[in-house]
């Protein structure tokens, strides 16, 4: 059994920079719908973990779209070498 209240932090950032340019603005339009923010400062926050914490639900539901642009492991900060 789950708990869709429980506290969900990360960043999916990760998962952003994976993806296709062409599919970057389809995927940020349907995570700014799962989150329910209208302000690319809210979004932000939410991407780089520092918003506050997500439930489940809405972590699923993201995980979810970014994997239906082959993006399997969205969650994580971005790694710059």
């Amino acid at each position: 059994m789950t708990n869709k209240t429980t506290p969900f932090t990360r960043s999916f950032r990760k998962g952003l920079s994976e993806l296709r340019v062409k599919d970057v603005p389809v995927v940020k339009a349907g995570i700014y719908a799962i989150l329910g923010v209208g302000t690319k400062q809210s979004f932000a926050r939410y991407a780089d973990g520092k918003a506050p914490t997500l439930d489940v639900d809405k972590a699923r539901r993201i995980a979810e779209l970014f994997a239906q642009y082959g993006v399997t492991q969205p969650w994580g900060p971005v790694n710059n070498f």
